[in-house]
């Protein structure tokens, strides 16, 4: 969330335009929307999980690299207003952020948490030269309570994108 606000901040320094002279959009809704916010967020989803499980290069994963990517981007989106159908105030941007972004980076985070400890291979460096540590998919199944935190980061993405979309 630091990261996020900082480069918001960033963004909106760098373009003061951004928010200006703007007025309300209307937005596009529906299930169609609703199945495009699902199929983008899931993919990103799918790539911090994976990310997380199949290689970890000291105590860096993939995973968590996309989470900070995703970070600065939704960051500089913001601060920049460079959504799709963009925001005529700062405050309404905040808004939408507080009603639907807050949940979806909830998921990201709740999933990434869920899975960071768990691991296929450990590499002491990048690019890996020959794994420390190497463990069978057997061996990093989730626990009852891990389960639960992960099907609440999906309820929190499902439900974030039907709000959007409706």
């Amino acid at each position: 969330m630091t990261t996020m606000w900082i480069v918001f901040g960033i963004g909106l320094v760098t373009h003061p335009g951004a928010y200006t002279d703007l007025s309300a959009v209307d937005r596009e809704t529906g299930w169609r929307v609703a199945a495009l916010i699902l199929g983008n967020n899931g993919v990103l989803l799918l790539l911090i999980i994976f990310g997380n499980l199949f290689v970890r290069f000291g105590n860096v994963t993939p995973g968590l690299l996309i989470l900070a990517y995703e970070a600065v981007l939704i960051g500089w989106t913001a601060g920049t207003n460079g959504f799709m159908e963009p925001f005529p105030t700062v405050a309404a941007a905040n808004a939408a952020f507080l009603r639907i972004g807050l949940w979806e980076t909830t998921a990201y985070v709740l999933l990434c948490a869920v899975t960071l400890p768990k691991f296929l291979n450990v590499a002491a460096t990048f690019p890996a030269r020959q794994w420390s540590r190497t463990r069978k998919l057997k061996e990093i199944l989730l626990s009852r309570s891990e389960i639960s935190i992960g099907a609440l980061g999906v309820f929190s993405l499902v439900g974030a994108a039907l709000i959007e979309a409706f």
